[in-house]
């Protein structure tokens, strides 16, 4: 019978135990939040206008280095391309520059549009760039 209290016993003395280190973690991140962003992130932003209209230009997929980080323009021209720091160095970002490529991939729906690209010191960590206005030039 003691055989039985006594794991009994020790049962809850290992739950327990349990419970407050968990109990501890969590509080200690409920008080100190969740630790910084250990990453490299850079911003790139900016509005993509045709040049001889002078309006933004909607659908324009902006592609960084060799294209696997993307995105496009909305209906205010305006993109945002968040990328880490690592997944902007490759082989084809040659003397510490970062490519950014205006493609024009929807067809007709907003008019022909050439294909730009665009070359950039590579940012620092933590960096925003502002390519501001890119314009495009309109294929007849």
């Amino acid at each position: 019978m003691k055989k039985i209290e006594l794991r009994s016993r020790n049962l809850l003395r290992k739950v327990f135990n349990g419970i407050s280190v968990t109990s501890i973690a969590f509080t200690f991140q409920a008080c100190y939040g969740m630790p910084p962003d250990i990453d490299c992130d850079v911003r790139f932003m900016g509005t993509v206008i045709s040049k001889t209209t002078n309006l933004p230009v909607e659908g324009i997929k902006v592609a960084l280095n060799d294209g696997v980080l993307y995105g496009f323009t909305n209906k205010n021209g305006k993109f945002d391309i968040y990328a880490r720091k690592w997944e902007l160095d490759c082989e084809q970002c040659a003397n510490n520059k970062v490519n950014i490529h205006f493609l024009d991939v929807d067809g007709a729906d907003n008019g022909h549009f050439a294909d730009k690209t665009i070359s950039i010191t590579k940012p620092g960590c933590d960096g925003e760039v502002d390519v501001n206005r890119v314009e495009l030039v309109e294929k007849e």
